[in-house]
């Protein structure tokens, strides 16, 4: 989309995993999470934005061109997954129902942290909604294609 020179894209793919180890050397818990819509999903949510007088101001140039480069858009995302999960790894969450996305989020989050009377079974998230990125996944279709 011309956001950057190829040249830039390079540099931060290339300086990515430093910068996420010195992260994490330095003491920060990083945490990364990619959430996963389909393409049917993409299109229903944009067109409930130009139908909804409440939701249109969500709507932006990117998004008018987003269902139609859906595939350059997934060839980024694999790039991205293959050489930036190495040292921080990749959380995939199947965002198709928002309101089950974000909770498996908030419990796979506090399933990470360490903190007093921590209730195992109430935090454990949905291993089919919130799972470690791996390159199967996007053979199998966990992942949209």
């Amino acid at each position: 989309m011309g956001f950057c020179t190829d040249a830039e894209h390079e540099e931060f793919m290339s300086s990515v995993l430093e910068f996420e180890g010195m992260l994490v050397r330095s003491g920060i818990r990083l945490i990364k999470y990619y959430l996963d819509i389909t393409k049917p999903e993409q299109k229903k949510r944009l067109e409930d934005r130009r139908r909804d007088p409440l939701k249109q101001w969500k709507i932006s140039p990117i998004d008018e061109q987003a269902v139609s480069l859906w595939n350059k858009y997934s060839k980024a995302r694999n790039e991205m997954f293959a050489r930036t999960n190495a040292v921080v790894p990749w959380n995939v969450v199947s965002a198709d129902d928002k309101r089950l996305a974000r909770l498996n989020v908030i419990k796979d989050l506090l399933h990470r942290l360490h903190y007093a009377d921590k209730d195992e079974q109430l935090i454990r998230p949905r291993r089919q909604i919130v799972f470690p990125y791996a390159d199967e996944h996007l053979l199998s279709g966990a992942i949209a294609k």
